[in-house]
């Protein structure tokens, strides 16, 4: 691969990510609204745009990893390949969230 082709492979890495992390906020946010309405919490409430944000940032960031994990100069994409991203962002985000919060100090 040449430093176009892997840069594409790590941007894929991050889009697909983003994607597993999304599958997941959409769960969160059913979870959410289904509790806010038992408690007559509005939306404003409880929702708060910079914490998806940075959930998704988180899941670029581990399907980043997982490409680079992955990257091998002969690296043949797959289907299994892209799922393995999107399930790196998924189940990544909070892993790296967990050692976010115990690296750095409480507020």
């Amino acid at each position: 691969m040449e430093a176009g082709q892997t840069l594409t492979f790590i941007a894929l890495g991050a889009l697909l990510g983003a994607a597993g992390q999304g599958a997941r906020t959409v769960v969160g946010l059913k979870k959410e609204i289904v509790d806010a309405r038992g408690t007559g919490k509005t939306v404003s409430q409880w929702f708060d745009g910079r914490e998806l944000l940075i959930s998704f940032v988180l899941g670029s960031v581990a399907g980043i990893l997982a490409a680079i994990w992955q990257y091998a100069p002969d690296v043949q994409i797959t289907r299994d390949l892209m799922l393995g991203f999107a399930a790196a962002g998924y189940a990544g985000a909070d892993f790296i969230s967990g050692l976010m919060e115990k690296w750095t100090p409480p507020k």
